[in-house]
């Protein structure tokens, strides 16, 4: 892969409208080897050739990845100035933990029940240990919190991931129904995410337009959102193992 293809100077990135910016990144973001979009496991659930035991070790490890994650959007309300902006976390982190706007559960849990549809070890995946790939995803979110301004990785897991939920788990949910049998209820996980993230992407671009404005907060976004969504092509690739 050509350095062009990856690095892009902030007095360039300072230069775009918020939708450039944006549309550039989710460009950057939809290549081979990044992030869900068109993911091997989401085209291997479609062809219906993903086995159960992929399944299972794949939402074991997504199961401890967003578990452990969840700790680092409270590091980043901490580090937010902006009321609205932190209202909007804690309502995020209340759904995330406990299922209260959906009235469903903590989405973790969720997750768990979908593992039970394939017959797996529940208390065995809450125990679970994290593979190197799975561990670099979470462990960069605990960077990004800590390390970099509040809106990077707001924007990282806004423009580089959930935006590309929608189409992904629409995809997904109507490959497990047809292709492994799955019920709605079984399935919830993944259709509850498809209407709640459907406005991620002109979140991302609002965000741009209010926070990341000169060409040095805007690389970091950059920079940033693109490791994101590499490293989270790796966790999804971990089905691979079995």
């Amino acid at each position: 892969m050509a350095l062009t293809e990856i690095f892009r100077p902030a007095d360039e990135l300072a230069e775009m409208t918020p939708e450039e910016f944006v549309g550039i990144i989710r460009e950057e973001c939809m290549k081979p080897e990044r992030g869900m979009h068109n993911h091997p496991f989401v085209q291997g659930l479609e062809q219906g050739t993903v086995t159960i035991p992929q399944l299972q070790i794949f939402t074991e490890q997504f199961y401890l990845h967003i578990s452990k994650m969840l700790p680092w959007i409270g590091a980043i309300y901490v580090r937010c100035p902006h009321e609205e902006v932190r209202t909007a976390l804690v309502k995020n982190l209340a759904e995330e933990c406990t299922g209260f706007e959906s009235n469903t559960a903590a989405h973790p849990e969720l997750l768990l029940e979908f593992a039970k549809a394939l017959d797996s070890d529940v208390e065995a995946i809450r125990n679970g240990v994290q593979h190197p790939a799975g561990r670099r995803l979470t462990e960069y979110f605990e960077f990004m919190g800590l390390c970099r301004e509040w809106f990077v990785p707001l924007s990282a897991i806004g423009i580089g991931l959930e935006s590309f939920v929608p189409d992904t788990f629409t995809r997904m949910v109507k490959a497990l129904k047809e292709n492994y049998g799955m019920t709605d209820e079984q399935v919830i996980f993944w259709s509850m995410h498809i209407l709640a993230d459907q406005d991620h992407g002109d979140e991302g671009i609002e965000m741009v337009s209010e926070y990341a404005i000169t060409g040095e907060q805007r690389k970091a976004v950059f920079d940033c959102t693109i490791e994101t969504s590499r490293l989270f092509y790796d966790l999804w690739n971990l089905y691979t193992l079995r």
